[in-house]
């Protein structure tokens, strides 16, 4: 019967044995067969013998005839692998150890961008959901959309089946103790266009999402479990939300988010009576997603989309002219711009890996020459190169291997903290974990490490000059060895280059943010957004003194120096750009200049800090009944009126009425967006306008974005419960909640690079670390092996200082090469750097000047270690031992 190569490996001893009995047994018959010929015994088994062949290449024979061979060579390399690191454990538990950092580094990055970048959205057919975004000419791209464009391109495409939702919050003052709780308002098919359907209840029906349709909510997994204990009753249950009774009718699915968490969706239509902005075609407040048709192409969809805003702008010319739709991958949309510091990153530790490889490569080397009488003695019993080779590449993979799986298990504990310490949200942080697919990609990384450090001992496999490597000593070493060696430190020093010079340029451009001025005073402000009572929101004359009512109450507070209202705090989330121009002719549509608006109370100057260029702030008589006024800052004062005076010039702002305000001050820059974004934002100019003025139509919807700033006397954290206890007003469901100071804001505009200074440190700190270990470790071996022949130059008159010399001058000859090298990528790798980290400044003069020497000096001391002891040694005992 037919035995299967799996059975013949598994009974691979009975088969040895009963190889063993039937080569006996020939023997002796061919040996009896002889003696029966009248030959005598002793010469019959030799000759036998002689005619049967060399028992163990006949066993080599049969072996290869069972198509095991490879299988069982390669048990028996791994053994002997097994068996020879056992002999060095010092040596694989520092190459264990550095491989299992490399990998283990590459992984956790790898983990994360598989989840963020690479998996597919958890939505069916992933791939045809889209996000629709605008753009112009003047203010570049946008991100939403205008609410009646929203309804005309949902009305009018056959391509894409389109939703919508926008921000909304308010307090939940039912059930339980109030609480201000983010929400989102959605049109009736967001649901149906994603795919998904909530895990208690039922999405809104079309009926639903209309004006003075009975108010209906979705809440969030989150709130369900909070407020009603994962109770399956909730639906049909009320909640009041906002002031107004709401009936739950679905919970959202557990990992369910729009940009960021919610807890109440709300019907988008309902906002109608409450929004404004809903019957202004040139707001766009509105996010849309679409998901294209079955039968239908992203193409197809772009198309209709380029046609359906060609007719929008010639219908609606002065907000739509120029006016273009773009639909983008939703996943491209929701990841955002961390794909490039994700790829940045693996790029970075995929360098440490590289050096911890080469590091490795070395030792790997080393161990190789000094195995070569070992290699060689192999040879001469017959084993071919490839042979050899194979069992080199299985020793280095089996050591690859054993570094990616102490690899996996750090990268599995680092993992969730590396997300955590993320700067900001992570995008779909909580779908990032280890998945098969990460598995398989750390498995790839470890064999493709073992095959790379592996490579340099299977070529030096000694096939020619077997007898001059039997009778050499155990201390001779070829030029091509040393070549070898060298070409490793100098890689190593190269590689290690790039990421300390490449942190030395991050933390020039953290320096040199850090030491810009913001524009406002950062010292001893508190801001946070503020949910006024929705009681107090009736009509306008309740909301004026509902706010002014807020203003009483928090000067009260011990502390407080002073406070003030705004509808945008500067490095926070949240813009209202508005178009304007200085002339009675309005300029041609899309072509107009833009200003970020704030709307402030008159102490907003004296809170922030912000310095007074000309004029005046506002006052209590600049109010609805007076004539509008704004202040404008620097940056609009010199773009529209030049060297002039802009005090008491007329400007046009269309979006508060066709008379135009006068400008009664000019104020200092503030860098709103951020110490490293402010320069390359799109709009920089910035003005201000009193609250006191906004129209009564927009009251209500002001008083859902307003934040509150004070000044305060005392650490700005200890004012922040009093001031939360002394505004929850008369009803207690007022809200002040995402209490931030001023100095954390500032922070957190600068996280993402002080993050990438950290990281790169790191990673720049154990390129250096691994590469003065390379060069300890090469110069140590190199060294040992000339101990004859420093011997020989001691003996000739060399002093120790001279051998210190010649050690370090080769030396300093591998870091020179290697410095050079690494200069010219990590030029390359600024430019890199340049284009993906915002704020960066370009490689300067004085950031080699600092990282150089560092690098240099570092590899001097690992050098001079060996260049001691090489010049400690005896020359009698080094002649001896030759």
């Amino acid at each position: 019967m037919k035995m299967n190569w799996w059975k013949r490996l598994a009974r691979r001893t009975q088969m040895e044995a009963q190889l063993e009995k039937e080569l006996s047994f020939h023997l002796e018959q061919h040996t009896a067969q002889l003696i029966d010929s009248g030959i005598a015994p002793d010469q019959a088994r030799r000759q036998a013998r002689l005619a049967l062949g060399g028992p163990e290449q006949v066993k080599e024979a049969c072996r290869d005839a069972r198509g095991t061979r490879w299988l069982e060579d390669f048990l028996q390399d791994t053994r002997y692998a097994l068996r020879t690191f056992r002999r060095k454990p010092g040596f694989t538990i520092i190459a264990l150890l550095i491989l299992s950092l490399g990998i283990g580094a590459t992984t956790v990055m790898f983990a994360v961008i598989n989840s963020v970048l690479l998996r597919p959205l958890c939505y069916p057919q992933p791939d045809r959901l889209v996000t629709l975004r605008g753009s112009t000419e003047s203010l570049g791209e946008l991100w939403g959309f205008s609410h009646l464009d929203f309804v005309d391109v949902k009305n009018q495409s056959h391509t894409l089946a389109l939703a919508a939702w926008t921000y909304a919050g308010g307090t939940i003052s039912e059930p339980g103790e109030p609480e201000y709780v983010n929400g989102r308002d959605i049109s009736a098919d967001l649901f149906s266009t994603l795919g998904i359907s909530p895990i208690q209840g039922r999405a809104f029906s079309a009926d639903e999402d209309r004006p003075g349709a009975p108010p209906i909510a979705i809440i969030s997994f989150g709130l369900w479990q909070r407020d009603f204990g994962r109770q399956p009753s909730v639906i049909g249950k009320s909640l009041v939300y906002d002031g107004k009774p709401y009936t739950v009718v679905g919970v959202a699915p557990p990992a369910f988010q729009l940009d960021g968490e919610a807890d109440v969706f709300t019907p988008l239509e309902q906002r109608q009576t409450t929004d404004p902005r809903t019957q202004n075609r040139a707001a766009r407040f509105l996010r849309v997603m679409a998901r294209v048709r079955p039968g239908f192409a992203l193409a197809e969809a772009r198309t209709e989309l380029a046609l359906i805003a060609r007719d929008l702008a010639e219908e609606y010319p002065k907000s739509n002219a120029g006016f273009v739709m773009i639909p983008y991958p939703l996943q491209k949309e929701l990841v955002g711009d961390v794909g490039s510091t994700l790829w940045l990153l693996l790029s970075a530790v995929g360098l440490v890996l590289l050096i911890a490889c080469v590091n490795i490569a070395s030792l790997l080397l080393a161990r190789a020459v000094s195995r070569e009488r070992e290699l060689a003695m192999r040879v001469a019993l017959g084993a071919g190169r490839g042979r050899l080779a194979r069992q080199c590449l299985t020793e280095s993979a089996i050591l690859g291997l054993g570094g990616g799986l102490l690899g996996v298990l750090l990268a599995l504990v680092s993992v969730h903290p590396f997300v955590a310490f993320w700067p900001g949200n992570l995008p779909r942080a909580e779908e990032v974990h280890l998945d098969w697919r990460v598995l398989i990609f750390a498995v790839g990384a470890s064999l493709l490490s073992g095959l790379l450090f592996g490579l340099a001992p299977a070529v030096r496999v000694p096939v020619r000059g077997v007898e001059q490597t039997l009778r050499a000593g155990a201390r001779t070493i070829t030029g091509s060895s040393r070549r070898l060696h060298s070409a490793f430190v100098i890689s190593e020093i190269a590689l290690a280059v790039i990421l300390v010079v490449s942190a030395g340029m991050l933390g020039h451009t953290l320096l040199a943010l850090s030491s810009l001025d913001p524009g406002f005073n950062v010292h001893n402000v508190l801001a946070a957004h503020f949910a006024l009572s929705p009681g107090a929101r009736a009509n306008p004359e309740q909301i004026r003194a509902a706010w002014q009512d807020v203003l009483d109450r928090a000067r009260r507070v011990s502390g407080v120096e002073s406070v003030a209202l705004a509808d945008i705090i500067p490095m926070r989330e949240g813009e209202n750009s508005l178009p304007y121009w200085t002339t009675a002719t309005p300029p041609p549509p899309n072509q107009e200049p833009v200003a970020l608006a704030s709307c402030v109370t008159p102490d907003y100057l004296n809170v922030m800090g912000i310095p007074l260029r000309q004029g005046r702030f506002f006052n209590e008589h600049d109010h609805i009944d007076s004539a509008p006024v704004v202040v404008i800052d620097e940056n609009l004062a010199q773009h529209a009126f030049g060297t002039k005076d802009a005090v008491g010039k007329p400007i046009w702002i269309p979006a508060m009425g066709a008379i135009p305000a006068l400008v009664v001050g000019v104020v200092g820059h503030v860098r709103h967006w951020g110490l490293a974004a402010d320069d390359q934002s799109r709009v920089r100019d910035q003005m201000y306008y009193p609250l006191a003025q906004v129209p009564a139509p927009l009251l209500h919807f002001f008083s859902s974005v307003m934040s509150i700033a004070a000044r305060t006397t005392i650490p700005p954290t200890n004012v922040a419960e009093p001031l939360r206890r002394e505004l929850r007003g008369a009803a207690n469901d007022q809200a002040l909640y995402e209490v931030l100071t001023m100095e954390q804001l500032v922070s957190a505009s600068l996280a993402r690079q002080r993050f990438l200074l950290l990281l790169f440190g790191i990673f720049a700190g154990l390129a250096l670390l691994l590469a003065c270990i390379g060069i300890y470790g090469v110069l140590a071996y190199l060294t040992s092996q000339r101990e004859a022949e420093i011997g020989v130059r001691m003996t000739l008159g060399a002093k120790p200082l001279d051998v210190i010399r010649l050690v370090l001058g080769e030396s300093l000859a591998m870091i020179f090469i290697g410095v050079a090298g690494g200069m010219l990528a990590a030029v390359a790798a600024g430019r890199i750097l340049n284009r993906l980290v915002e704020g960066m400044r370009p490689a300067d003069i004085s950031t080699f000047a600092i990282t150089i020497p560092i690098l240099v000096i570092a590899a001097l001391f690992a050098s001079f270690v060996p260049a001691r002891c090489a010049s400690r040694i005896d020359p009698m005992t080094a002649l001896r031992q030759q």
